[in-house]
């Protein structure tokens, strides 16, 4: 600094110190809030307790608006080595590398639901994992019943699945216990930021064994069950759950249609309910549309996919994981392979396209439990748990 430079101050007013500014209102502070990203929420988190109490508050979630919404994303989880615990990574749905999110111990779940507005389920039987990767947070539930409980060493049918009421803004865990020797099907309902417990609920009708799968559309839980489990061509129904009413209803499913989550799926189509054969019997894909929900209609459509979906360089097949925000059904890789392809059709337009998402875990010929990989539609959401 120069001799001939001089520094300006500036004069306080009479009896004025520069401690002495006001607060600045909660409500301004939440108003702010309200109109940044996630991530930066995430940030503001640690920064005060007083930051926390504001973000962290349930009811927070509900005004939460950014300036500038997030684009939504994919969200890929998969088992590390000895399924020791569960990686979930997000990704941009045009590929590119991702980002390691959340890191849930101590072991892979059974199954992983469908991301519902960014918050997932894992599943274990009579105890529940729920995940919100935007937030990092994963809060296990309380155990449905004790783990040593003779009742617990048959959990086969005992799945668990999560939905949220857009009316209400609640979300909430439904588990679906079918006793088979007992010919009994009992479900419970678990309510996020709610009461710590599990509520049975009233139900009268016939016994469904769930199968593990679950998606939520305008709050509606669907998921398939048997009505029997004499053999494997076993008659199956759409369950639908009403998670503001917690009402349950069976649905026939259309003739033709498959059972079978092991070779089937359920996914979102411009809002409706569709159920998408990924079986290759013949050079299409066939998937059935439920136009109408309460007169029970249902429409079939057949799509040709490219012959490189049937079966990859490493001999795995593509399956429909679900659709995006535009529309187009996603298809990936059942397995964790090196370069990992999504591929995406669009359905008005008959196109398909591909992205590669790097980053991932590669294919272990060791471990081969630690190879499974799910992908799922993704948005951020800073929903708290408790």
């Amino acid at each position: 600094m120069t001799s001939n430079m001089m520094i300006k101050k500036r004069k306080l007013p009479p009896n004025s110190s520069p401690s002495s500014s006001k607060p600045i209102p909660r409500n301004i502070i939440i108003a702010i809030f309200s109109k940044l990203p996630v991530k930066s929420l995430v940030r503001f988190k640690s920064l005060a307790k007083f930051c926390s109490d504001i973000i962290t508050d349930p009811s927070f979630a509900a005004i939460h608006k950014p300036i500038h919404i997030p684009k939504p994303g994919l969200l890929i989880t998969c088992s590390t080595k000895l399924q020791s615990s569960q990686m979930f990574f997000v990704a941009d749905q045009n590929g590119g590398a991702v980002a390691i999110c959340l890191k849930v111990p101590p072991r892979f779940s059974r199954y992983t639901t469908q991301s519902t507005n960014g918050v997932v389920c894992m599943d274990f039987g009579i105890r529940a994992t729920v995940c919100n990767p935007s937030t990092g947070q994963a809060v296990t539930l309380n155990d449905i019943v004790p783990v040593n409980s003779p009742v617990a060493a048959c959990t086969s049918f005992c799945v668990n699945f999560i939905g949220f009421d857009p009316k209400n803004k609640q979300y909430k865990v439904l588990n679906s216990w079918g006793k088979y020797k007992e010919s009994d099907t009992v479900y419970r309902v678990y309510t996020i930021n709610g009461p710590k417990e599990w509520r049975k609920i009233e139900y009268k009708g016939p016994s469904y064994y769930a199968q593990r799968e679950c998606l939520c559309i305008n709050g509606i839980i669907f998921f398939r069950g048997w009505l029997s489990l004499g053999s494997y061509e076993g008659i199956a129904v759409l369950i639908c759950f009403n998670v503001e009413t917690e009402k349950i209803r069976a649905i026939n499913l259309p003739r033709g249609a498959p059972s079978h989550v092991e070779t089937s799926c359920l996914i979102r189509l411009a809002g409706r309910l569709a159920i998408v054969d990924y079986q290759f019997k013949t050079d299409d894909y066939c998937f059935w549309v439920l136009e109408d929900f309460g007169r029970e209609i249902w429409t079939q459509h057949s799509i040709n996919f490219p012959k490189i979906l049937k079966q990859t360089s490493s001999g795995q097949n593509y399956v429909v994981a679900g659709s995006i925000d535009t529309g187009e059904i996603m298809m990936v890789p059942q397995c964790l392979c090196t370069p990992f392809f999504v591929y995406y059709y669009d359905l008005v337009r008959a196109k398909f396209r591909r992205v590669k998402v790097t980053g991932l875990p590669e294919y272990d010929s060791f471990d081969l439990s630690s190879n499974s990989v799910f992908v799922t539609n993704y948005v951020e959401n800073i929903q708290p748990l408790p």
